[in-house]
């Protein structure tokens, strides 16, 4: 069993305060369309990380009509590393482990999860995959639930996991997906790349 975890608890600053979460695409919004390419890669369970804006990004998940359970993070500005601290504390006890991807990440598709879950599969228990696209880390990442517990005592830094894979480095397994570093940070990039 593998845990979904989907970041949208960001504000997104350079978004004119909009959430990421809730900006248009196709007919939908971004975490409707996440939520759907996870629900079709087949993850066994998915946890939504809330924060900024927490009521019209849950309802707006909701309309995706997939299984879902909310991990709320009231502390979402201190980092995206309390935001997967929040979601871990959520997981189903015999989750063997977390695929962590992010809402602004609307190019990401059901099979491009699909296919690292299944690389994943094959690696040794004590393994990292995480994506590289362009020869640069991306997303997603999936960890083994053996080092839960040491990014649950992590001091909650703006770093996400990093801090598990610098210590860890032989352990890391790199895995291409072409569309795994096109994320949407600015009001500029949601233009180029969605509304052009």
């Amino acid at each position: 069993m593998i845990t979904a975890l989907l970041l949208a608890a960001g504000q997104g600053s350079r978004m004119q305060y909009q959430a990421k979460a809730l900006l248009s695409l196709g007919s939908g919004t971004f975490v409707q369309h996440a939520l759907q390419q996870l629900h079709d890669a087949g993850l066994d369970e998915l946890i939504l990380v809330t924060g900024s804006q927490r009521e019209a990004v849950w309802n707006a998940a909701l309309r995706a009509d997939v299984p879902l359970r909310e991990a709320y993070n009231p502390d979402h500005s201190s980092g995206l590393l309390s935001s997967i601290q929040t979601g871990l504390r959520s997981v189903a006890p015999d989750s063997l482990g977390v695929l962590i991807t992010l809402v602004d990440l609307p190019f990401l598709l059901a099979q491009d999860f699909q296919a690292a879950c299944q690389a994943w599969q094959k690696l040794p228990p004590d393994a990292f995959l995480r994506a590289q696209s362009e020869g640069k880390p991306g997303h997603p990442v999936i960890i083994p639930r053996m080092y839960f517990n040491e990014i649950l005592e992590q001091p909650a830094i703006d770093k996400g996991c990093s801090f598990l894979f610098q210590r860890y480095p032989e352990r890391v397994h790199p895995y291409a997906i072409a569309r795994g570093r096109i994320d949407i940070d600015t009001i500029e990039d949601y233009h180029a790349h969605i509304t052009s």
